[in-house]
């Protein structure tokens, strides 16, 4: 009798924690729109997202960015009861691959209320482990969290990592300046300039010509032949 009375003392204790803890991260895996007390899940090590189905949810999910960083994520966590069993306070797991099988602690750096007095949400902050790289998805950049209230309650959700070579796609300044010619005139070009000008100051009269340097002038008027030819 004994042994009956406080099993069903048991189920019943259960069965109200069930009714009045229930607080859960926003947006939630399988949840549309804005969720509802019912949808909160009791999360386990068994069952890291309760019983909402993983991979049919995966790429449905709405996903919460990743910072620029690549490890900062920043949640709402909200509450549907007062008091410690709605614990907007979580405990959070992270699972690179999005099976659920491959989980491990992340680190919160802001956690939200552990006892709220009203229902509400809080904004909490956490760290993926340093290296995490998200790699679940048809996208091939996600993340599965598990976020679990200090009342055993929650529910798994997405985050989306950046692509590490996104930065890569915006060239750079000196690859888009148009390129400086450095060019240097052929010698042989200059060469066939000069011969030029050197047959036009042949047949030029010595009237004309600025430069009486040529073979036939007088003596006394010639100036050096590589003097004139230095303009050329």
């Amino acid at each position: 009798m004994f042994s009956t009375t406080l099993t069903s003392a048991a189920v019943l204790l259960s069965l109200v924690l069930q009714a009045t803890a229930h607080a859960m991260p926003l947006p939630a895996l399988g949840v549309t729109g804005s969720p509802v007390r019912n949808d909160a899940q009791r999360l386990s090590t068994a069952k890291p997202c309760g019983n909402t189905d993983i991979a049919s949810n995966l790429d449905k999910a709405t996903a919460v960015p990743v910072e620029a960083d690549g490890s900062t994520v920043m949640l709402n966590v909200t509450n549907f009861n007062p008091g410690a069993d709605g614990s907007r306070s979580v405990s959070v797991l992270v699972d690179p691959t999005g099976t659920g099988k491959n989980f491990v602690a992340a680190k919160v750096t802001k956690n939200g209320d552990p006892a709220p007095k009203t229902n509400g949400r809080d904004k909490v902050t956490l760290s993926l482990p340093a290296g995490t790289k998200c790699t679940a998805g048809k996208t091939g950049n996600l993340c599965l969290l598990s976020v679990k209230s200090s009342a055993g309650f929650g529910a798994c959700t997405v985050v989306s990592q950046l692509s590490s070579g996104s930065s890569d796609s915006t060239p750079s300044a000196s690859a888009s300046a148009a390129p400086v010619s450095t060019k240097v005139p052929c010698k042989s070009s200059k060469n066939k300039r000069r011969a030029v000008v050197r047959l036009f100051l042949l047949f030029l009269p010595p009237s004309l010509s600025p430069f009486p340097s040529l073979p036939f002038y007088p003596s006394s008027l010639r100036i050096p032949t590589s003097y004139a030819f230095a303009f050329a």
